[in-house]
């Protein structure tokens, strides 16, 4: 009988929104030649799903109707707003995902109990074969939490808010910063305070405040990590 391939190794990225998890996930992965994936995909998908068939987002009915409606598939895409190409079906949904209006919904769809089962299983999928750079919330802690690096990143309020305005002035949008910096507070009550997968470290993460760290210093500590667990090797 023939024994299962060997997962190759995962690194999870996991905290707050604005903490800088994209970053560091898209410049570690590239180095690493590794998929980069946000598990915030999956639930933004779900919360423009209920957007645009005008679902009321803090209905666990509507919401998982949503998440049953969506074919999601990923296509590595760089530049771009996510670094990934997202459709449902044929369908490219990527700009749709950094909407205003999605924003300040995927935190009432993703604190739905049956709506984090039902991504669960399509998470673990784009998981199963390793080589993945995971970015989210819960992916230590409960997505994948056998995964051979944990990291949890973490920054200040204001830090956070003067990213995520500056991306948002970027794409063209017209946002005042404390509009931000109300919506993170919002988000982080919201994802700390949800009764499934709250916003978390794992136990054995290691947590790294990025506010005056340069993206590639800390993907250089992540691939020391690695290192130090032999785990560069098979990259």
């Amino acid at each position: 009988m023939n024994e299962p391939a060997a997962r190759g190794p995962i690194v999870t990225i996991d905290g707050p929104a604005g903490s800088g998890k994209t970053t560091v996930g898209r410049m570690l992965a590239e180095l690493l030649g590794y998929l980069c994936l946000d598990s915030g995909l999956f639930y933004r998908a779900v919360a423009l799903a209920a957007v645009r068939d005008g679902a009321d987002p803090c209905s666990t009915l509507d919401a998982v109707r949503a998440a049953a409606s969506l074919q999601l598939r990923f296509e590595s895409a760089t530049p771009g707003p996510l670094g990934t190409r997202v459709y449902d079906g044929e369908r490219d949904i990527t700009e749709g995902l950094v909407s205003l209006e999605v924003e300040e919904t995927v935190s009432l769809v993703s604190r739905i109990p049956e709506v984090r089962a039902a991504m669960l299983g399509p998470q673990r999928e784009v998981l199963r074969e390793g080589k993945v750079v995971a970015l989210g919330r819960d992916l230590g802690t409960v997505v994948v939490p056998d995964a051979e690096v944990k990291v949890y990143l973490e920054a200040t309020l204001e830090t956070r808010a003067q990213r995520r305005w500056k991306d948002r002035l970027n794409r063209g949008e017209d946002t005042e910063i404390s509009d931000v910096r109300d919506g993170l507070i919002a988000r982080d009550q919201i994802d700390s305070q949800r009764d499934v997968a709250p916003l978390e470290a794992a136990s054995d993460a290691v947590i790294i405040s990025t506010d005056d760290q340069a993206p590639m210093a800390i993907v250089r500590a992540i691939q020391e990590l690695m290192a130090e667990r032999g785990l560069l090797d098979d990259a």
